[in-house]
């Protein structure tokens, strides 16, 4: 699609849509799209989830209890539909999200544990790796970070970056490590420059993610090095994964600059519309054009 005199492929995290939402997207233009493995099978007695409330960090004893990890099959099969769904338009799937989140932290300040998180998720890109995925997404570690386990735990991220992304080479992939907010590893210009280097991978720039930085010194520092995106907006204050215009990312800025730099992966959005559903392709094509013209 052309875009500011562009010509850029549009991509879709369509990871909470149904497979039947794939054709509507790829009518729409999108060519592009990312699978997301949960951390865990469906809870079927969910609780409720308060909107921007932040459950309690539960115990090592919950966290043993909840963590799927040697379930990676069954995760897996949950997406197959979607991926299934990518193949039947003659597309790959374009990018393949790890599993993150309680028990899955490869920065964990335990080797012990690292260890384990590492080779559970090598078993998911064996299981995704015929998906012909040219990215694998990674979150670099699981908040809360304690200042005074970071280095340790930077270390520990560093070493798992660089593991997985040599295991995603026998797949044709790369790993691309992610931006992420609050007190997460690589919550930073400078300290995602420095994990990126120290572990010779690529990065997945969420632009919702930035806080106390700006996205002009993000791309002036690291646009030659991002393989791969999400986008949505928000507003400065934490993640929100909104429609684009409907907060602070300066999205002309942005594309012109990447393009500038040679990125030549997809626009690929993440999006969440809370009790609404999935946002669709129209709707999604509509406020990303009228924003870039901001």
């Amino acid at each position: 699609m052309k875009i500011l005199g562009y010509e850029v492929p549009l991509g879709m995290s369509i990871t909470g849509h149904q497979p039947e939402d794939v054709k509507k997207f790829v009518d729409a233009g999108f060519t592009c799209f990312e699978v997301g493995i949960p951390a865990r099978l469906p809870d079927p007695n969910p609780k409720p989830r308060i909107p921007g409330v932040r459950p309690p960090m539960p115990s090592q004893e919950e966290i043993e209890k909840i963590c799927c990890r040697g379930e990676e099959e069954k995760l897996v099969t949950l997406k197959q539909p979607l991926a299934d769904a990518i193949f039947a338009q003659n597309l790959r799937v374009w990018s393949v999200h790890l599993p993150f989140g309680l028990g899955w932290d490869v920065a964990h300040y335990c080797e012990k544990e690292r260890d384990a998180v590492a080779a559970s998720l090598k078993r998911v890109m064996d299981l995704t790796g015929g998906w012909n995925p040219r990215v694998f997404v990674l979150h670099g570690c699981l908040e809360p970070v304690a200042p005074e386990q970071r280095p340790v735990r930077i270390a520990r991220s560093i070493q798992s970056i660089r593991e997985l992304d040599e295991y995603a080479k026998k797949f044709g992939a790369r790993i691309a490590l992610e931006d992420l907010p609050r007190s997460c590893l690589a919550n930073s210009t400078i300290e995602t420059r420095a994990m990126m280097l120290a572990a010779g991978c690529g990065i997945c720039f969420d632009v919702n993610h930035l806080l106390g930085d700006t996205h002009e010194n993000f791309l002036n520092e690291l646009a030659t090095h991002v393989i791969t995106t999400h986008l949505s907006d928000y507003d400065g204050i934490d993640e929100r994964h909104r429609l684009p215009g409907e907060g602070i990312v300066p999205w002309k800025m942005l594309v012109t600059r990447l393009q500038e730099a040679g990125y030549r992966g997809p626009y690929l959005f993440e999006l969440r519309a809370g009790e609404n559903g999935p946002y669709m392709p129209d709707e999604v094509l509509r406020c990303f054009l009228a924003a870039v013209e901001q």
